[in-house]
């Protein structure tokens, strides 16, 4: 998918983005619970969505600067989040800040998304202090959640309906070599999990329909795209009560002094 779409997807998506269930909410606070800033660090939170990491750093009294490649997230940042430092649209392959502008720079759910992240590093590294870290979270699997396993299943199942360069915004990502090919030392990862109350099935669905998963089910050819969405709602009528089971990698690194 072309930058140009992903950016028409998250404006689209931004006024229900983590309101549904609040999935970036929980992995943004266990996020920054890892990374314990101190007050007063200035943070940079790229990427930013709805604020999730945002409002984190926040709390702790950190100075926090937020990016989004999306208008409509930096119109509700603002709103939302008033003491944030500074909220613009930016694209994360050309920052616009002078060397050296931050202690720590956060990504949740986006370095996988985008079309270079080698290049984005770099300018990552660029506005890091000496000795600063860039710290980032990609999906991950679960423990112990067995009966989630068909919802990654159907997704790979109906990949090849969809016509090339739509549908999935991601991409393969290791972050131990992603980190150290850019340059990163210290490098250390932690995987965290959560699990969220989902009411019924429309709630679900409609999850699923409020972030970036959208772009998979929209380029689904119209009969697909009903087919898929039967079958995930046949497999939660077999659960009761609905708890969704996701998790994500935290991946850090310091910048070289």
């Amino acid at each position: 998918m072309t930058a140009a779409r992903a950016v028409a997807l998250f404006d689209r998506v931004a006024s229900v983005y983590d309101e549904v269930l609040p999935f970036f909410t929980g992995f943004g606070q266990q996020h920054m619970e890892w990374l314990a800033p101190v007050r007063g660090t200035r943070v940079l939170d790229l990427g930013a969505g709805r604020g999730a990491l945002t409002a984190a750093a926040l709390a702790r009294g950190c100075q926090v600067t937020a990016v989004d490649c999306a208008p409509g997230m930096i119109e509700r940042i603002s709103t939302q989040h008033p003491r944030v430092h500074e909220a613009r649209v930016m694209d994360a392959h050309q920052l616009d800040f002078p060397d050296g502008s931050f202690d720590l720079v956060c990504a949740g759910f986006v370095v996988h998304l985008l079309d270079d992240p080698a290049a984005a590093a770099q300018q990552i590294r660029r506005v890091l202090t000496p000795g600063g870290v860039f710290s980032f979270s990609v999906p991950g699997g679960v423990e112990d959640a067995r009966e989630w396993e068909f919802y990654g299943a159907l997704f790979c199942e109906f990949q090849p309906l969809i016509p090339v360069g739509e549908g999935r915004l991601s991409r393969p990502l290791d972050g131990e070599q992603f980190l150290a090919t850019a340059g990163f030392t210290s490098v250390s990862e932690s995987a965290i999990e959560q699990r969220l109350p989902v009411r019924d099935a429309d709630t679900f669905w409609n999850w699923g329909l409020s972030h970036g998963s959208r772009a998979f089910i929209d380029a689904l050819p119209a009969d697909a795209r009903t087919e898929f969405e039967a079958r995930v709602r046949a497999e939660l009528s077999t659960m009761d009560p609905i708890v969704f089971a996701a998790g994500a990698h935290l991946w850090r690194g310091t910048s070289p002094a």
